[in-house]
């Protein structure tokens, strides 16, 4: 699976974004949460004063008197308290208190009987007048006063400067979060537009050369000829010379590929073409270059009405080397065959005379065939594949070994012959190596084994059409053929 990079930048890019405008707004958030309850605590402390001093300067206050209890009442609300209790203790343990005096909801104190044991002590020492308890989260102040030692205030002020400001805050950090975001998003889209786009268009023009469009070219308005501007004039300039030197290697192969034609059809004038019928045999041959020219040669030549013979020879390599082989030993076997036809010596000759021309680079495998119209025929091998002869009467094979090394090595000694009894029917199985290289879907040869079983399978059928079976099991079995494939069926006569 390929790993998208703009994908992988993004997501990254995202993260960082979210984590740095996190940090960013988590420590404003407690640096001013800190300084806002800071401020909560002095501002409370503030405010208690100061309506301590107010409610100091409304006098004695008999608390018992309900007319002037009305009257303190109506002065809390004229100081701004609208939540309040006014308490009076019962007994000294401070355990049973009444109610003297109350308006609004009062959230109770926590232990109350130590606040006003605390206070009164405070009172007694300190001649400290009030306590505060604060309520951080909802921004509340819990205020109790000293009135008298049996009577107390209790009341509660909601501070809304801090909770406007606590909002403020929210406000602020959500637009900062906002505007980090928005910024975030604007430079990334301009680094896509700056970077990434170019840098994608790079990454397609080189996938569309790789599909072997080399006409392919970047092109995006160059205005500030920064590094990815030189990095697409490189590339296209890269391209253009890549795709010049494609048209002339392109050429050069046609040029190349015309030449091999010609060398093709050359070559083919060696063969005996069509015709299928000489004098005391047939021949059916297959004939499969590896590429346009061939390393594979065979001939037929009619010596006289009562002798012909078969010469095939396969020569070291592929293509024009190979060819080029091949065309030596025609004019050398040509001119040979003008003054011999003992197969040895044609055979000895020709080892001699491409020994001297390619100086042992080169060599051929390749068998001589003398028949005739006696009933004989004269058999040399040098250094080539098991031959198979089929007796048409006796339905037996015959295999013929190599009698003599290659053609071409420079070794002087003799090639023996052999002499064969030869019948009209008989047939014989004649091939080069590449037929036995021919190689399947799971890379396994053809083989001698699987060639010698499929012409003793059909050797009695007619030879064209024993030809016919041995391509079709060729062909049923290899899908990959590394040389030449030469082979065919000889019938005498």
């Amino acid at each position: 699976m390929k790993k998208s990079l703009r994908l992988q930048i993004i997501v990254i890019y995202t993260i960082l974004t979210v984590v740095n405008l996190t940090f960013v707004a988590v420590m404003i958030f407690e640096n001013q949460t800190d300084l806002l309850i800071s401020n909560f605590t002095l501002e409370s402390d503030r405010v208690a004063r100061e309506i301590l001093k107010k409610i100091e300067s409304f006098g004695n206050v008999d608390y018992q008197d309900s007319s002037q209890i009305n009257e303190f009442q109506s002065k809390l609300f004229s100081i701004g308290l609208s939540n309040f209790s006014v308490l009076e203790i019962e007994d000294s343990s401070l355990e049973k208190t009444r109610t003297l005096l109350s308006n609004g909801a009062v959230s109770p104190f926590s232990d109350l009987k130590s606040k006003l044991s605390k206070i009164s002590s405070a009172k007694a020492a300190l001649n400290t007048s009030y306590d505060i308890e604060l309520d951080t989260d909802q921004f509340i102040v819990h205020l109790i006063f000293f009135l008298n030692p049996k009577t107390f205030l209790i009341s509660e002020i909601k501070m809304r400067e801090m909770i406007d400001r606590l909002r403020s805050l929210y406000i602020q950090l959500g637009l900062l979060l906002v505007w980090g975001f928005t910024f975030q998003i604007l430079f990334g889209i301009f680094l896509y537009r700056k970077i990434f786009i170019r840098l994608f268009l790079l990454k397609e023009v080189s996938e569309t050369m790789a599909t072997g469009d080399l006409k392919a070219r970047v092109s995006w308005k160059q205005t500030s000829q920064d590094e990815l501007d030189v990095l697409g004039n490189t590339f296209n300039g890269m391209a253009e010379k890549i795709s010049s030197q494609f048209d002339a290697l392109h050429l050069k192969n046609t040029q190349i590929q015309t030449e091999l034609e010609i060398g093709k059809n050359v070559q083919e004038c060696f063969l005996p073409g069509k015709r299928k019928k000489f004098n005391l045999l047939q021949a059916h041959i297959h004939y499969q270059p590896m590429r346009e020219v061939s390393g594979d040669i065979y001939e037929i030549v009619e010596i006289n009405e009562t002798r012909s013979a078969f010469f095939m020879a396969d020569a070291t390599g592929h293509g024009v080397s190979a060819a080029l082989i091949t065309s030596i030993i025609h004019y050398n076997m040509r001119d040979i065959l003008k003054e011999t036809i003992n197969p040895a010596e044609v055979l000895g000759r020709l080892s001699e005379n491409l020994f001297e021309t390619l100086q042992g680079t080169f060599f051929a495998t390749g068998i001589f065939f003398l028949f005739e119209k006696d009933g004989f025929a004269y058999f040399c091998s040098a250094g080539h594949n098991p031959i198979y002869y089929f007796r048409k009467t006796k339905r037996t094979i015959l295999t013929l070994n190599s009698t003599g090394f290659v053609l071409g090595i420079g070794i002087p000694d003799p090639y023996q012959v052999l002499k064969i009894r030869t019948e009209p029917g008989d047939k014989i199985l004649v091939y080069t190596d590449g037929i036995l290289d021919a190689e399947s879907p799971a890379k396994e040869q053809f083989g001698d084994d699987r060639l010698l079983e499929t012409f003793q399978k059909y050797a009695e059928l007619p030879p064209e059409e024993l030809l016919s079976r041995l391509q079709t099991e060729l062909k049923s079995f290899a899908n990959h053929f590394p040389d030449d494939v030469t082979f065919g069926i000889l019938e005498i006569s």
